[in-house]
Parts: structure tokens; C-alpha cells; sequence
């Protein structure tokens, strides 16, 4: 049986455009700061924007690795492991074979290989001081490590000696939920003592634009992150992690909801269906939703299917919940964009705070209820809701 009340998330780690931790984004959101940055590629501007929201690249005095790790791997697989060094920072013993390691990875956005290279190699394939010659001038130095999204995962398991059970997920938004989910039931299911959960956003890239083009794009101002937490059981997060004391907030996952594959006209019931099974397993309702963070969905189709989909969960609330997520501090992050929506609501739900819109602005106020709910939909039509509930310890 599973026992998700005996599982706490605590101990997160967020890296974005507003700053390195929840409280960043948190005070980034409030008082309207503008954290983009100007952004030029080779073939211009960001479309529709002449700024996007990055985050400096991560050295190896920074990740505590070797400086030779940097050759093997991209900015993004660095993100991820700063993510979760900053997660993990300053925490007793880590690792051993009951820590697992969950991630939301997106696609790889290395350039390829331009097709005169690829010609010249057919060529020269008779002659292999010609072939040597041409992959010295035309390919990266460790090309076939740096495009592989495992590296993150290598790096990450390597540096805090993870080798339990562990996944990765898909491409898309929903990639960063689905991570915090199964990791969670690996704790509480007794195949992990802890699991550590993370997602990572694509890094900027001029090869980022046609894809998301070709996905349906709506225009969305992209950004760069990592955000990371801790599952574990109850009586092995610390006393010290309890708000009150200083710690790190403690939460756990109340109910949770998943499908896969919707499309068209069925997006919207796929939506409405993952929230009420989430509610349902929190034995609660839309009116036991204190804050509703949505994912920042960056088509239109997903868009449209998102807030139709809530309309028909909350319209018989006496109150719906307030609505915010981060995307005007952080940009839209891809995978890690619900997982920062997760951290946010640790965030507030240890103190007692939400954030609400208040015309163009942001304010800060009383979390009526102690429940968030987090969504993710996925381009593909995955999607995952999941309720969060403030605990002590």
C-alpha cells in the first residue's frame, strides 16, 4: 500500500533569471523586478522579444566538479547539477544505494553537424587522415558526450553518489511533475529512503525557436533554470527543516493526477479529469484550493484547453483560488516550470502566504487553506496535476 502521507518535500533548489532559491523569485514577483536580459542570436532577436530571461552559466568552482566535467557536458546538463547542489547544499550524508535521482530533461538543442561536414565525411571516408583531419576542423571535442541528455544524470549521480532507483521523462512540460510524482512513490513505497527530484529547462538557443514554432508556440517569452527538492520519509526529514526553526519548508504530495496522449477536443476533459483525481485523492475540493498555480503552456491550443478545463473544476467554488505562477520573473521554463511552481508553493505554504495578480502587479497575501495545486500540460497532450499540502514536522 502506498503511504503518500509519510513522504515530506522539502530542501529546494531553484536556479533562475530572479535569483537562487523560492524566496528570490518570491520577492522578484512582488515588487515587479525585471530580470531579462537583451538577448541577440545569430539570426537576430528572440522573435517577439528583445529580451529573454537566462541564467549565467555555471563554473566549476561553482558545481564543485572538475574542470574537465565542463567539457562534457552542455549548459543545461550544468544547470541540473547546480540545481541540485543547491537543493542538497549543507545537508548531512547524501547518497548510498537507497537514493534515487528523478528528472525532467528537455530535448537536446545542440546544433547539428551542417551538411557540407557531412558531405565531406561521405568523401573522405576512404582516407582516414582526411577523416581525422575534418572531424578535428568541423566537430566539437566530446560532440557525442555533450549531446546527451544523460549526462546530466551521470553528473548529478556521480557527484552525490546516487545510485538508487531513478528515471528520466520526457521532452515536455509535464516531464518535471511526472519526476516528482514517481519519486515520491519510490519513498513511500519503500524503494528509495530519499529520492532527489529536479527539472531542467532548455538552455537559449537559436535552434529553441523552430522547435517550439513547430509545436504550436504562442509567443511565450522562454527562460533558463533548474529547479530541485527532497523527497523523503517523514521521520527523516529533520526538526531543523521546519520553517520555525529555520529550516527549509516541509510539505508533502496530498493527491495527484496524470494522462497521457489528449488531443483536440479531448485536452480539456484530460485536464478536468487529472485535477479531480488529485483533489479526490487529497479528500478534498476546488474549495479546499488555497492557491492555483497553472503551468506558464506556451501553445495555444494547450492554453485554451487549460483555462476551460479549470473553469469546469471551479465553477461551483465559493472562491476560486488565486491564480499566479512565476513567468514574469522567470520566463517560461519548459520541464522545470511546474517544478518551480512546486518550490514556490513550499515557499508560501510555509509561511501561510500566496501570491495574487492584482491588476499588473503582484501581491502578497493570506493562503486561506493550507492545499496548492500545481498543473503541467505537456505539448503532446500529457498532462499532471498535483495538490500540495503544508505539514509541521
Amino acid at each position: 500500500m502506498t503511504h503518500l502521507d509519510a513522504v515530506r518535500l522539502t530542501a529546494p533548489g531553484l536556479y533562475t533569471a530572479a535569483g537562487a532559491d523560492p524566496a528570490a523569485v518570491w520577492e522578484a514577483l512582488v515588487a515587479g523586478k525585471d530580470t531579462s536580459r537583451p538577448y541577440e542570436a545569430l539570426a537576430g532577436t528572440w522573435p517577439g522579444a528583445d529580451a529573454v530571461f537566462l541564467v549565467d552559466d555555471p563554473d566549476a568552482a561553482a558545481l564543485g566538479v572538475h574542470r574537465r566535467v565542463l567539457r562534457t557536458s552542455e549548459k543545461q546538463a550544468r544547470m541540473a547539477l547546480y540545481g541540485a547542489r543547491l537543493s542538497l547544499a549543507g545537508r548531512g550524508p547524501v547518497g548510498g544505494e537507497r537514493w534515487g535521482l528523478y528528472l525532467g530533461l528537455p530535448t537536446v538543442d545542440e546544433e547539428l553537424l551542417r551538411f557540407t561536414a557531412l558531405d565531406g565525411l561521405r568523401q573522405a571516408a576512404g582516407s582516414p587522415d582526411r577523416v581525422a583531419a575534418l572531424f578535428a576542423r568541423e566537430v566539437p571535442p566530446f560532440s557525442g558526450l555533450s549531446h546527451l541528455n544523460s549526462t546530466a544524470a551521470a553528473h548529478i549521480s556521480a557527484a552525490f553518489g546516487l545510485t538508487g532507483a531513478m528515471a528520466a521523462y520526457s521532452p515536455y512540460a509535464d516531464a518535471g511533475l511526472e519526476a516528482l510524482i514517481d519519486g515520491v512513490l519510490s519513498v513511500a513505497e519503500g524503494e528509495n529512503e530519499a529520492a532527489v527530484v529536479g527539472a531542467v529547462s532548455p538552455k537559449i538557443h537559436p535552434l529553441l525557436f523552430p522547435q517550439y514554432e513547430e509545436l504550436g508556440w504562442n509567443g511565450a517569452t522562454p527562460g533558463e533554470g533548474a529547479a530541485f527538492l527532497l523527497a523523503a520519509g517523514a521521520r527523516d526529514v529533520p526538526v531543523q527543516d521546519a520553517p520555525d526553526h529555520g529550516g527549509s519548508p516541509s510539505a508533502r504530495l496530498a493527491g495527484y493526477g496524470r494522462a497521457f496522449g489528449a488531443d483536440g477536443d479531448e485536452r480539456t476533459a484530460a485536464i478536468t479529469g487529472a485535477v479531480r483525481t488529485a483533489l479526490e485523492m487529497a479528500r478534498t475540493d476546488a474549495d479546499g484550493i488555497g492557491w492555483l498555480l497553472p503551468d506558464a503552456v506556451w501553445t495555444a491550443e494547450g492554453e485554451r484547453a487549460q483555462r476551460a478545463a479549470l473553469d469546469e473544476v471551479f465553477a461551483d467554488a465559493v472562491e476560486r483560488p488565486a491564480v499566479i505562477g512565476t513567468e514574469r520573473a522567470t520566463g517560461v521554463l519548459g520541464p522545470a516550470h511546474p517544478l518551480a511552481h512546486v518550490l514556490l508553493a513550499l515557499h508560501g505554504l510555509a509561511g501561510g502566504r500566496r501570491l495574487a495578480a492584482a491588476g499588473g502587479a503582484v501581491r502578497e497575501e493570506a493562503l486561506p487553506t493550507p492545499r496548492a495545486l500545481v498543473l503541467a500540460c505537456g505539448a503532446r497532450g500529457q498532462v499532471c496535476a498535483v495538490v500540495l499540502e503544508g505539514v509541521g514536522t
